[in-house]
């Protein structure tokens, strides 16, 4: 049974049953229950436009052979210490995936869903989530200088010790979302909403300056 923390969702993987069959399913446009491992991943929008499937997988330093993702259908995988940096995942839908050590530095997640997944000690500097819509999401220990995530939704999006700097923010909902422990220096833009937003008592005079706003 998938285990919960504060409302995320771990992907749902039979370990036991993986087989190491990735490249061989690959050539449908849809993969499940495999692993892959040292290599490049095909391309994963076909020339017809037609966006990949993967499912239950298990990935560990793999590479981009081609940037364009569109439409990815990536669900209840996982993948370790790999680089997808400047990958184009527009409009992909992303649910209980845990992306673990991995560089996606530039990577678009323009119009995204994602559900439930887990960024830990990733590179996402000059990451572009513009209007994506973010549920029960995790970033630990990211590096997310110069993001944007203008218009994204980011309800209830926990940030555990993330660089936000120079983050864009503009007409982002933050309702709910949890902050603590990131660095904030240079946020750009002012939110849409943060009702509900947790910060700690050493981000509130920054954040008061940053998002011009008044004490009465």
């Amino acid at each position: 049974m998938a285990t919960k923390t504060k409302g995320r969702i771990a992907p749902q993987i039979e370990f036991d049953l993986l087989t190491e069959t990735f490249t061989e399913q690959f050539e449908s446009g849809q993969v499940s229950d495999a692993t892959g491992s040292d290599m490049a991943l095909p391309p994963l929008l076909s020339p017809r436009g037609q966006p990949a499937r993967i499912d239950r997988c298990l990935l560990n330093s793999v590479s981009l052979a081609d940037p364009k993702a569109h439409g990815l259908h990536l669900h209840d995988s996982r993948i370790e210490s790999s680089d997808l940096a400047n990958g184009d995942l527009k409009a992909s839908s992303i649910e209980r995936v845990e992306f673990i050590s991995t560089r996606l530095t530039g990577a678009i997640f323009t119009d995204a869903q994602l559900k439930s997944v887990l960024f830990k000690e990733c590179k996402l500097d000059f990451a572009l989530l513009r209007m994506a819509r973010l549920q029960h999401c995790v970033f630990e220990n990211c590096n997310l200088t110069d993001a944007d995530f203008y218009s994204a939704d980011l309800s209830g999006t926990i940030f555990r010790d993330c660089d936000l700097s120079r983050a864009d923010l503009s007409h982002v909902k933050l309702i709910g979302a949890d902050i603590r422990g990131c660095r904030l220096d240079g946020l750009r833009g002012t939110p849409a909403t943060m009702s509900g937003l947790t910060i700690s008592s050493d981000q509130a005079a920054l954040l008061i300056t940053l998002f011009d706003v008044q004490v009465k």
